[in-house]
C-alpha cells in the first residue's frame, strides 16, 4: 500500500515523540533532551534519549534512533505499514485502504468538498466583483489592497441575504448535506438551510499545496464577532494550518512572522514581507510551532501589545522555544498591529522593526518588569525574584550569566546573589524531574538491527553532509551544485541523498525527523548517530564548507593517483605530458585544500 508523503508526515507531526515514548519508557528532563533507560538493551544507566525539538530518539549505548515511526516499528515489532496505521489511530487519522468502500467513500467527500470550497470561493470573488461589492470594493481600497492583492489571496463578498450561497448550489444538485459538512451552511430553526456567513470579506484558507480548505469572514463595520471562521471538517481543522504558509514557504527569506489577522498577513505580503503567517483564530499550537520549525530557521512573534496579546505571545514563546524555534518577538510602537503600522509609516520603517525584534529572554523579562512599577524595595525584589525564576528555566548557560550579570548591575546587587537565587531554583526544577511518575515498565525487549556498510573513505563524511543539509534546507543550492548526486560514492548515502534532493526540489525544505520517516531502520539509526554525534555545531555552514572541502580533497588525491599509474602506461609524449599538467594543476588545488581544512 502506497502512501503520499504528505500523509506520512502529518501523521508523524501529530505524534509527539515525547508523548509516544513516554507510554513505554520512564523519562527524565535534563536539559533540552530527556534520559531513560533503554527499551532496546540491557544497561542500568540511563542512555537513551528524546529530543523533543528535533522529534528523535537515539541511544548512546546501542546506537538505535530514528523518528517516532521507527521507534514504534521497533517497540512493537511492527513494519513500516503497521506502524503508520498504529499512529495514525492514535492521532485520529483515517489512512485510506485501497479494498475498504467506506475509505473510498471517505476519500471522495473529501474531493467533493475541496472542490465545493472551490467553487464557494469563486462565487464569493463574482460578488466582490458585481454591483453588491462596491461598498466591500471600497472598503479593500482604503484598506490599501490593491487589485492584483485581491486576486492573489482570492478575496471576495458573501451576500448580505440569509441563503443565497446555500440557494445556489442546492440549484445546481448540491446536497445538503455536503453543505452542512463543509460548514458554508447551517440549519436555521424550521430546518431550512441558510448561510453561514453573510455580508462579510471572504478569506480562502489554503493549505499547503493551495487547496482552500475553509474561510475566514470579516465584518467592514464595527459589529460582533468581528471575524467568522469556518468550523473543523474533514478537510480543516484549525490547529494545524497556518493562514499565508503556502506563499510563505515559498519566500526566499529563512524566517516566517506571525500576525494575528488575515488583513495583517495580506497587507505585509503586499509590502513585500512575504514570509507573514497567521494563526486561525485559535492560540498558538503544538503542530503549528513544529511545522513553523519546519520552514524557517527564525520564528518572529507580533501579537496585540495589550494584555491578551502579552499572554498570547508568551504562551506562544513556550510552545515556539519548545518545538526547538529560534524565537524572536517584534514589539511595534503604540500597540499597532502590522497593517495599520505599515499604512501609516511604509513597509521599509516596519522591515526596521522586524530586524530590531527582541529575543525571547528580552520579552519575558519586559512582561515583568511592565508588571511592577520599581517604586519601593518590594517591588524590585518582585522584578528580581521574576527574573531568578526566568533564567532557571532558560538552557543557555552564557545568555544566563550575560543576563544575570546586566541585571545585577541594573539593580545594585551582586552578581552572586542573583546567581545563587537562580542556582536554588535550577536544583529545584532538578528535583522536581527526578520525581517518579507513573509511567509504565519498562519493557525488556532485545530488538535486532542492523547499521548500514558504510563506504570507508567517503560514507561517513557523505552522511555528514545530509544531516547538515536537513538542519539547514537553505544551503541545498551549493550542496548540489558541488556535490551532485552522481558524486556520491557510498551507494546507501546516494539513495537517502536521492529523497532528500527530491524533497528540497519540490517542497524547498525537510528537516531530519521527516526523512526518517522514508528509510530503513539501520539507515534511521545512522543518520540520528551521526546527528547527535557529528553534527552538533554552532556554525552549520561553515562547518559544510569545511565537508565539501574535505570530500573534494578525497576526490581530487584519488584522481591523482589514477593519473600517476597513467602517466606510467602512456607511451603517448604529447599525451603524457598532457596528463602531467594536469597532475600539476589539481597538485595546486590540493595543497589550497589542505590550508582549508
Amino acid at each position: 500500500m502506497y502512501y503520499p508523503d504528505e500523509l506520512i508526515e502529518e501523521v508523524r507531526l501529530r505524534n509527539d515523540i515525547v508523548d509516544v515514548v513516554s507510554q513505554y519508557v520512564k523519562l527524565e528532563r535534563k536539559g533540552r533532551r530527556y534520559f531513560g533507560l533503554c527499551p532496546f538493551h540491557n544497561e542500568k544507566t540511563p542512555s537513551f534519549s528524546v529530543e523533543p525539538a528535533k522529534q528523535f530518539f537515539y541511544c548512546f549505548g546501542c546506537n538505535k534512533g530514528g523518528s517516532v515511526i521507527q521507534f514504534v516499528m521497533n517497540i512493537e515489532h511492527l513494519d513500516f505499514l503497521e506502524a503508520l496505521k498504529h499512529l495514525a489511530d492514535r492521532a485520529g487519522i483515517t489512512l485510506p485502504e485501497p479494498d475498504d468502500q467506506g475509505e473510498r467513500e471517505k476519500a471522495n467527500k473529501r474531493k467533493e468538498l475541496l472542490e465545493l470550497n472551490k467553487e464557494a470561493a469563486r462565487f464569493f470573488f463574482s460578488c466582490l466583483a458585481g454591483k453588491e461589492g462596491r461598498e466591500a470594493q471600497g472598503y479593500l481600497k482604503r484598506r490599501g489592497l490593491t487589485e492584483k492583492t485581491i486576486r492573489q489571496f482570492g478575496l471576495g463578498l458573501s451576500p448580505s441575504g440569509w441563503s443565497e450561497l446555500s440557494h445556489h448550489f442546492l440549484n445546481k444538485g448540491v446536497p445538503a448535506e455536503l453543505l452542512l459538512t463543509s460548514g458554508l451552511s447551517i440549519k436555521s430553526k424550521n430546518g431550512e438551510l441558510i448561510d453561514r456567513f453573510h455580508g462579510r470579506i471572504m478569506f480562502p484558507i489554503f493549505d499547503i499545496r493551495g487547496n482552500i480548505i475553509g474561510f475566514g469572514g470579516r465584518v467592514m463595520d464595527q459589529s460582533q464577532p468581528k471575524y467568522m471562521n469556518s468550523p473543523d471538517s474533514p478537510v480543516y481543522n484549525k490547529s494545524r494550518e497556518l493562514y499565508g504558509l503556502n506563499y510563505a514557504r515559498q519566500s526566499s527569506s529563512k524566517k516566517l512572522l506571525i500576525v494575528e489577522g488575515y488583513m495583517d498577513v495580506i497587507s505585509l505580503h503586499q509590502a513585500g514581507i512575504d514570509y507573514a503567517v497567521a494563526s486561525l483564530g485559535t492560540a498558538l499550537t503544538q503542530m503549528q510551532a513544529w511545522i513553523l520549525k519546519k520552514y524557517a530557521d527564525e520564528v518572529i512573534i507580533a501579537y496585540d501589545t495589550d494584555s491578551a496579546g502579552q499572554a498570547a505571545t508568551l504562551r506562544g514563546l513556550d510552545i515556539l522555544e519548545e518545538a526547538g524555534c529560534q524565537v524572536r518577538v517584534l514589539m511595534i510602537p503604540q500597540g499597532k498591529d502590522p497593517d495599520e503600522y505599515i499604512r501609516n509609516n511604509g513597509p521599509e520603517k516596519f522591515k526596521n522593526l522586524v530586524d530590531r525584534a527582541i529575543s525571547l529572554l528580552d520579552y519575558k523579562i519586559r512582561v515583568q518588569k511592565g508588571m511592577n512599577n520599581l517604586d519601593t524595595v518590594e517591588d524590585k525584589l518582585k522584578l528580581l525574584n521574576s527574573v531568578a525564576d526566568i533564567l532557571a528555566n532558560h538552557d543557555n548557560s552564557i545568555e544566563r550569566e550575560l543576563y544575570a550579570k546586566s541585571y545585577a548591575e541594573q539593580y545594585g546587587i551582586s552578581l552572586e546573589s542573583l546567581q545563587s537565587e537562580i542556582n536554588k531554583r535550577m536544583r529545584k526544577n532538578q528535583a522536581n524531574q527526578r520525581k517518579p511518575n507513573k509511567s509504565p515498565e519498562r519493557r525488556g525487549t532485545q530488538s535486532s538491527f542492523s547499521l548500514p556498510q558504510v563506504e570507508q573513505r567517503y560514507g561517513e563524511l557523505e552522511y555528514m553532509l545530509l544531516v547538515m543539509l536537513c538542519l539547514e534546507n537553505r544551503l541545498y543550492s551549493k550542496v548540489l551544485k558541488a556535490y551532485d548526486l552522481t558524486q556520491f560514492t557510498d551507494p546507501g548515502a546516494r539513495r537517502v541523498a536521492e529523497k532528500l534532493y527530491d524533497k528540497l526540489e519540490n517542497n524547498k525544505s525537510c528537516m531530519l525527523a521527516e526523512l526518517l520517516s522514508e528509510v530503513e531502520p539501520g539507515v534511521a539509526s545512522y543518520l540520528v548517530h551521526i546527528s547527535e554525534t557529528k553534527c552538533e555545531l554552532e556554525d552549520v555552514e561553515k562547518a559544510l564548507t569545511q565537508l565539501l572541502n574535505k570530500l573534494e580533497l578525497l576526490k581530487l588525491e584519488e584522481i591523482q593517483k589514477q593519473t600517476i599509474e597513467r602517466i606510467k602506461n602512456e607511451q603517448d609524449g604529447v599525451r603524457r605530458q598532457e596528463l602531467g599538467l594536469e597532475f600539476s594543476r589539481r597538485a595546486e588545488r590540493i595543497a589550497e585544500l589542505r590550508k582549508m581544512t
